[in-house]
């Protein structure tokens, strides 16, 4: 019996120690920090990870990023997120899911990528075609370039730009997402104001 408890120990440490690295490349990726830059500074190192934001500066822009969590439909849904000042208020540079247990194929699609290939320019590039893959990110791009303001869903796609725009039978994911991403822009808001 002691085996099973040594190895959950062992496990549950590397669980962690997953989690960690997840978050800080998270972290990175939504700063838009290139390979080999320093690691950003929290702004408020003594908070929880949960509840730290970071701060880095990339040519001369200030960036923050932080994660936020709501509640989906079959877990809690947690993003990391970007965010820059745009004047007077922070607008989302980018965002990535940290973790979700959402429904597979309906839920988890905000984790997702989409191509631009269909599967006539892969057989034509099977062909000798040169169609270049680009990959963009399904739901995530929906967050860019939003203000706090602006993190509110809609089903019509002629609000796309105003609001964000749900993933069609997955309204409880859509709205934990978007939550998540307000809750960070607020957190971000929150330290800056008592970092003055």
């Amino acid at each position: 019996m002691l085996g099973v408890a040594g190895a959950w120990v062992v496990a549950r440490e590397r669980i962690e120690e997953g989690k960690i690295a997840a978050f800080r490349s998270a972290i990175r990726e939504v700063l838009g920090l290139p390979a080999g830059a320093k690691d950003p500074e929290p702004l408020n190192p003594d908070a929880d990870q949960a509840d730290q934001v970071f701060f880095a500066s990339l040519d001369g822009e200030k960036r923050y990023a932080t994660q936020g969590s709501h509640q989906g439909y079959s877990g809690p849904v947690v993003l990391a997120v970007g965010a820059r000042m745009d004047g007077s208020e922070l607008k989302i540079l980018e965002a990535r899911v940290i973790t979700q247990t959402e429904t597979p194929g309906l839920g988890t699609r905000i984790a997702e990528k989409e191509t631009n290939l269909t599967l006539w320019t892969t057989l034509g590039n099977a062909l000798g075609g040169d169609t270049e893959e680009e990959t963009d990110w399904f739901f995530l791009k929906r967050l860019r370039g939003k203000a706090l303001s602006n993190l509110t869903v809609t089903g019509d796609p002629s609000q796309a730009n105003e609001k964000v725009l749900k993933i069609t039978g997955v309204t409880v994911t859509t709205n934990a997402a978007t939550l998540a991403a307000k809750h960070a822009l607020v957190k971000i808001g929150k330290t800056l104001e008592t970092a003055d």
